[in-house]
């Protein structure tokens, strides 16, 4: 019973790996400095296992055979035994991956390294060690520095979480600011006094869009669009206070010119420019200097922009943290008040903002 259930998973597990010259479409998640040891966006789910040979191809051609070493539900760790073109293995490339047998043994014997089959057992090292027969052209074999090197980076690759995240390509951004400070003035007689906050919150949601083609030009822009809440309060010492509430509508774009929006574990550097506009209303209650005297209040509309730079931080589960330097730029146009006045103003100047995020 024991050895009918034994060979009852071993043909399981050999009816899901794939077979030779079968393809899968894999992204490049990291590589080390030697191009020797790479770690793909596949895994045991998409039927590879320990052992498997595979040329990675783009449309140019063949860039590197390798054998899987390593493998997880989602990520697999490659050796490479023959880099044809190195440029072509880079984080975040695309490329196809193509089962293959064992490299054939080159007609020249004098190339030959083993006269038999590439072994079962797989293995990280040299590829003379594993009995990998090598054709002409696969003199690449690594030094004792180069060899080394492989294996610590395979070590740090091995459990490593994924270093960049672009399939979340959406985030939800949060920007929270609040003070609940209360004011109180009163007259040197102590006649009459006057209370009111003295406080000022911005509250601010939004989104943000990240191109999932890492390649192409655009991969370094994403689209923002935000809804902020704000309202100050403010007091003056003779009693007379004010209230400001705007809600604000903001669709802006954000560059990256250094580092791709997707990589994980490191501060990314971002410019920031949008554009807003909402709506406003002014409120003014006298004090001390007209003592009963009526309140005022316009409504109007809002319009202006933002340019700055700041900094992203994303962890590979797509929490992430920004911080934002930019110079502010609002015009409020008031429509006629209680006293058929009209008003324009002006708000501008430089502002500093934190906010969490989370990337699906």
């Amino acid at each position: 019973m024991k050895l009918l259930t034994i060979l009852f998973l071993i043909v399981s597990f050999a009816a899901q790996a794939l077979e030779v010259d079968e393809k899968l479409t894999i992204r490049i998640v990291k590589t080390s400095e030697t191009r020797k040891t790479l770690m793909i966006n596949r895994g045991t789910e998409d039927g590879l296992v320990e052992g498997d040979h595979a040329k990675f191809i783009v449309t140019a051609g063949i860039v590197a055979r390798a054998v899987c070493v390593r493998v997880s539900p989602t990520r697999s760790v490659w050796s490479v035994y023959r880099l044809v073109n190195a440029d072509f293995i880079v984080n975040d490339s695309v490329m196809s991956l193509k089962i293959s047998p064992p490299v054939k043994i080159t007609k020249d014997e004098s190339q030959s390294l083993v006269q038999e089959d590439t072994p079962t057992r797989a293995g990280t090292g040299d590829p003379t060690q594993l009995g990998i027969p090598l054709a002409d052209g696969a003199q690449d074999l690594a030094s004792v520095t180069d060899e080394n090197l492989s294996q610590e980076d395979l070590r740090s690759l091995d459990e490593q979480e994924p270093s960049i995240i672009p399939e979340k390509n959406i985030e939800v951004i949060g920007i929270l600011n609040i003070s609940g400070l209360t004011a109180s003035s009163k007259t040197e007689s102590g006649d009459d006094s006057f209370n009111n906050s003295q406080s000022y919150h911005h509250i601010g949601l939004g989104g943000e869009f990240y191109p999932q083609k890492e390649r192409d030009w655009y991969s370094r822009f994403s689209l923002q669009a935000m809804v902020n809440l704000m309202r100050l309060n403010n007091q003056a010492y003779n009693g007379s206070s004010s209230t400001n509430d705007v809600t604000e509508f903001s669709v802006g774009v954000n560059w990256h010119p250094t580092k791709l929006p997707s990589q994980t574990m490191m501060f990314i550097p971002y410019v920031h420019l949008s554009a807003n506009a909402g709506t406003v209303k002014s409120t003014f209650k006298p004090g001390q200097e007209n003592l009963g005297g009526k309140e005022f209040s316009a409504n109007g509309g809002t319009s202006g922009f933002s340019v700055g730079f700041g900094y992203k931080f994303f962890t590979s589960k797509g929490f992430g943290a920004r911080a934002l330097l930019d110079y502010y730029y609002r015009t409020e146009k008031y429509k006629e008040d209680e006293a058929t006045n009209t008003f324009n103003k002006q708000v501008g100047g430089p502002r500093f903002m934190l906010g969490l995020g989370y990337r699906f």
